[in-house]
């Protein structure tokens, strides 16, 4: 019997192939560009060429490292110690990072670095502007795209601003610069220009304008909110709870502080005339039933701060601190109401995220959205329609829309988002829910949406709040928890 060794050699040989690949999948970098697996690199010569080639703005070089395991803390600290901060965690295994000086060999190998990389301009930006689509709302200037840029911590503000205007990008909003956000105007032919400075750690288009979620229907049944147990009277076996001293920010299209259900409890912050949409979603919230006890709301006796839409949340440092706010219901959207934009985690998402560990105290809420009867290929119709941005944050509550019979509402937006992230994490009834409304609809209308499931949600967590506080003897919001 002869034998043959080539089909034994090449068994031997995909083996030896498979094995590394197999090891290397575990360093996969995770970017909204696309997954990429570094070269194995830290060697003297990729080290030379890095110090030598990096481009630099005041002397910080920006780039991503990434190790063979997590880094101990005195690894960490041998690398400050070098000039090497670590910014943020990239999955897997890898930092965003800024060096002031140069990267030393000996150090990267000593505290287990596996992988030394420069992104690309496209691979830190939004994919639809690496590749020139820009929606409409975003292109205000011929030629143009509003955008916004992530900026790290390593830089100061003034510093970036002289970089970008000595460039000629014209800067149109400074206001979200403590989140490290700035707004700017850029040509359409220099965005990947934008996205190579050291400094910049992103490039997204600016979202568009907040839009409220509901649908409207008219006639149909009577409202399912209910909180038995906990607002019920002692007597009855209750807890009776009204959200008393929690105040709850809701950001909408209203100012509705002249409705006879918020008299004496609003704080108007919000400039913006008496709309159905803010002051119906208000009094799901915390609406005093004054007119009609049947329409009282989930926390009557809270206090309840008004504000435009998202200046809720940005104006959140002040509001929590003068009025002790420590949760905010937030019932609308921006941006695209369409699958390409659906579940997308952009500047808003991080923004919120940040406030988790600023305010620890504070709980948004959102609306899921109202675009469940969209069929978004490859999912099955109805799922990845969660909107992106505000809804897709991962430290913020993201309420899906109950059918009163049960089962989720058909128009309810539901998820993944675009991370594999499983969303909503909660639902409550937002069908068929009848609460305040101002003229001509005669104090109290009809509404469905997840923009009525998540006050229900906004004004349930005022009322957990509230007993929180009496079991931990905190009668004062403004102390936390």
């Amino acid at each position: 019997m002869r034998f043959y060794p080539v089909p034994l050699m090449a068994v031997l040989l995909l083996l030896s192939f498979s094995l590394p690949a197999q090891q290397d999948s575990r360093y996969r970098l995770l970017l909204k560009s696309g997954t990429v697996i570094p070269d194995k690199n830290i060697d003297p010569e990729t080290v030379s060429n890095f110090n030598r080639n990096a481009l630099r703005s005041n002397g910080k070089a920006s780039f991503v490292i990434q190790f063979e395991r997590i880094p101990a803390t005195e690894e960490r600290n041998r690398l400050k110690q070098a000039g090497i901060e670590l910014i943020d965690y990239l999955p897997d295994f890898c930092y965003t990072a800024i060096v002031g000086g140069s990267l030393d060999y000996t150090l990267l190998r000593q505290v287990n670095a596996r992988a030394v990389m420069i992104l690309k301009p496209e691979q830190k930006m939004q994919p639809e502007l690496a590749s020139g689509v820009f929606p409409s709302y975003a292109v205000k200037v011929a030629g143009t795209v509003d955008v916004w840029i992530n900026f790290s911590p390593s830089f100061g503000f003034e510093e970036i601003k002289q970089a970008l205007q000595a460039d000629n990008f014209d800067l149109l909003s400074t206001s979200l610069k403590n989140y490290r956000i700035v707004e700017i105007r850029a040509a359409a032919g220099r965005l990947f220009t934008l996205a190579s400075y050291p400094f910049v750690e992103y490039v997204q288009v600016a979202p568009g304008e907040d839009k409220p979620l509901s649908q409207f229907w008219t006639n149909w049944g009577k409202d399912a909110i209910r909180s038995n147990i906990l607002g019920a009277p002692l007597s009855a076996g209750g807890k009776n709870l009204k959200g008393a001293g929690v105040t709850i920010g809701i950001g909408d299209d209203a100012d509705p502080q002249i409705h006879i259900d918020f008299i004496n409890r609003m704080i108007a912050k919000a400039a913006a005339p008496y709309n159905y949409h803010g002051t119906h979603v208000s009094g799901i919230a915390g609406g005093a039933g004054i007119r009609n006890e049947l329409r009282t709301g989930m926390a009557p006796k809270s206090t309840l701060l008004s504000q435009v839409f998202s200046n809720v949340f940005t104006n959140a440092a002040a509001y929590t601190a003068d009025h002790g706010m420590v949760i905010t219901n937030n019932s609308y959207y921006s941006g695209y109401n369409q699958c390409d934009a659906f579940g997308y985690y952009d500047g808003y998402s991080r923004l919120l995220d940040q406030q988790a560990f600023l305010f620890p105290n504070l709980q948004h809420v959102f609306a899921a959205g109202n675009s469940g009867l969209f069929k978004c290929s490859p999912m099955p119709d109805s799922f990845r329609t969660v909107h992106a941005g505000y809804q897709s944050a991962k430290n913020v509550l993201t309420v899906a829309n109950a059918s009163p019979v049960g089962g989720i509402w058909r128009s309810s937006s539901r998820g993944p988002v675009r991370d594999g992230r499983l969303k909503p994490e909660i639902a409550a009834v937002g069908t068929f829910i009848t609460a305040t409304a101002p003229p001509p609809f005669d104090y109290y209308w009809e509404n469905t949406g997840t923009s009525m499931a998540s006050p229900a949600i906004a004004g349930g967590l005022a009322l957990l709040y509230e007993r929180f506080k009496q079991l931990n003897g905190n009668t004062n919001p403004k102390n936390g928890l």
